[in-house]
């Protein structure tokens, strides 16, 4: 009989481990949905049924009133902020509680993707962002504006070629071909040559370097965002060996190369290793990582945000009329041309941006750490009166899409309305977030923006894009993509304005 009180014992120690932090946030009197042992609130995204961002988003509307909702990321509690003026205190106010992601890669196990921004933490982070800044100031991206423009027009005689076969092209091969173009030139001095091959050398890298198609990179992916602590745990490398000495390698010689010939050439590459020759303790892996970081901002969130910005256009013919008015309006204004100025003085060209980031929302949630203890009390009277003391190392989570799709800051949010945007004064402060806030805000931002208006422009003035057939409406997401995927692509057709 001693096996049976022995099973029954292990039985009910482990059920005891899944279960014991179970009621968390009922002892702290925070509401929020009961979760499932192991698997908290977050088990439809595991079998791929929801994304995480749709669960939290989910969350965020069931309960309305309330100023935070306890939830579980698998065992671990976390909370879910709805209130603006708490999102406004995680990221500006008292920052100092909260100054890291919840994000761990370990920079001795993977030294270019733990090198990231994005994932370093503490004094290290605040260094590294220091630094970088100076990277990307106005005058350091309108430096790089001639390589983006040339991209540009590679763009726009791509398509002419394409198009004299075919009118269809899917919106997203467009933009990673045009996004991926500007990776290469902008942050490694490179050709990237991806509208002359089908499937360039460059390009074959980048998939590699971050990739969502891949499945086992979807899979890590996943597991960084919602298993942190178990990432760290089993100190999981995201860059292979191989292609770790290969962005070395092509830096170091790009490097060498320029110095040996003594070329100076206006790009971030310049731009970070004149930090390094200044001093500072970057080294060529250092280098190789913030130019590798490039293939997260500049490539894979770019050519999304582009992609969906040409799919609203597609949508809403007035629109796309109203902005190619302004378009060639301010081509001709500045002698048949368009200038790094020109571009970003065209409002309704900004409104339309920020209206599809406010739509598309291609990151749906931010998860930020709690580093030192913290309690928070609504002072706002639409929120329950309620307050929460948040322990070191617990996750607070933003949720985006929530604040972005609600009614009560967004009039009828599922429609594309760039005219609210004319005036953003009447934006409601931190329920628009798509970049971030704060000091930990998207530090590539001002590139992100420069490329995909340049490349609209582009393709506006030239042709005319309407919704092909072959996509599939209403658009559809895939939950096992961590940033927004429409299932089966956006696919338009491209009409060439004479």
């Amino acid at each position: 009989m001693w096996w049976i009180i022995l099973i029954s014992l292990s039985i009910s120690l482990f059920y005891y481990l899944i279960t014991i932090n179970s009621n968390y946030w009922r002892k702290r009197s925070v509401p929020g949905p009961d979760p499932w042992p192991l698997i908290g609130n977050i088990g439809s995204s595991l079998i791929g049924r929801l994304s995480a961002g749709e669960i939290f988003t989910n969350i965020y509307r069931k309960y309305e009133g309330y100023p935070f909702v306890g939830i579980f990321r698998a065992t671990t509690p976390a909370l879910l902020v709805r209130d603006p003026d708490f999102v406004k205190n995680v990221l500006v106010k008292d920052f100092k509680n909260f100054h890291d992601n919840d994000i761990h890669i370990d920079k001795e196990v993977d030294p270019i993707m733990g090198r990231n921004p994005f994932i370093l933490k503490g004094a290290e982070w605040k260094t590294t962002r220091v630094q970088l800044t100076s990277c990307f100031t106005s005058g350091k991206v309108k430096g790089m504006y001639p390589l983006i423009r040339k991209s540009s027009e590679r763009m726009v005689r791509y398509v002419e070629d394409e198009t004299s076969k075919s009118s269809t092209m899917e919106s997203r091969e467009l933009c990673i071909r045009f996004t991926l173009d500007n990776v290469a030139s902008c942050a490694f001095g490179l050709e990237g040559k991806s509208f002359d091959e089908p499937y360039s050398s460059f390009r074959r890298m980048a998939d590699e370097f971050l990739s969502p198609d891949n499945f086992w990179m979807s899979i890590k992916s996943t597991s960084l965002l919602l298993f942190p602590a178990l990432t760290k745990f089993l100190k999981v490398k995201f860059t292979s060996d191989q292609l770790e000495e290969k962005l070395i390698g092509m830096v170091t010689a790009t490097l060498k190369y320029r110095k040996e010939n003594n070329v100076i050439r206006n790009d971030f590459l310049e731009y970070v290793s004149q930090l390094k020759d200044g001093g500072n303790v970057f080294t060529e892996v250092d280098i190789t990582a913030h130019a590798a970081s490039f293939f997260g901002d500049g490539y894979e969130t770019s050519s999304r945000v582009m992609s969906f910005l040409l799919f609203e256009l597609a949508t809403n013919p007035r629109i796309q009329e109203t902005l190619r008015k302004e378009i060639i309006e301010s081509y001709r204004k500045n002698n048949d041309s368009f200038t790094y100025e020109s571009v970003q003085e065209m409002s309704y060209l900004d409104a339309c941006f920020n209206e599809n980031v406010r739509k598309n929302s291609i990151a749906h949630y931010l998860t930020k750490l709690c580093t030192e203890k913290y309690t928070y009390t609504p002072t706002n009277p639409e929120y329950k009166k309620m307050s929460v003391t948040l322990d070191r190392g617990t996750p607070v989570i933003i949720p985006i899409t929530g604040l972005h799709k609600d009614p009560k800051y967004f009039e009828s949010p599922d429609e594309f309305k760039p005219e609210r945007f004319i005036d953003k004064d009447n934006i409601q402060k931190f329920t628009y977030l798509p970049f971030g806030e704060g000091p930990r805000v998207c530090i590539g931002q001002r590139f992100g923006i420069t490329q995909i208006k340049v490349g609209i422009v582009h393709l506006i003035k030239n042709y005319r894009v309407t919704v092909n057939q072959k996509t599939q409406l209403p658009l559809k997401y895939d939950p096992w993509f961590i940033m927004l995927h429409a299932i089966g692509g956006l696919w338009i057709d491209l009409h060439k304005i004479e």
